[in-house]
């Protein structure tokens, strides 16, 4: 699965967990003891999905990163390499 697909399935994710948290919370009003604990376990791993959301865009920004220094490194050398060139013409 690609890192941008990630991402967005880590953002949804995290979105209906939360919506799903709050249904919960409301619909269960008075009936269960272990409303609140489950809601904040819900609301923990949502935030947990967030994390994992941000994590994977670091990587792949890092990785673009990385790339586009090898481009930079090739282009430059491309670049030193027609200005000895000419110079020796």
């Amino acid at each position: 699965m690609e890192k941008t697909t990630l991402a967005k399935v880590y953002e949804w994710a995290s979105y209906i967990i939360i919506i799903a948290a709050t249904v919960f919370y409301f619909v269960f009003d008075k009936m269960s003891p272990m409303r609140l604990p489950i809601t904040l376990l819900g609301i923990i791993l949502a935030l947990f999905c967030r994390n994992m959301m941000y994590r994977t865009r670091y990587k792949m920004f890092e990785e673009e990163n990385e790339e586009m220094k090898v481009d930079l490194r090739r282009l430059t050398n491309l670049l030193e390499i027609e200005k000895r060139k000419k110079n020796e013409e």
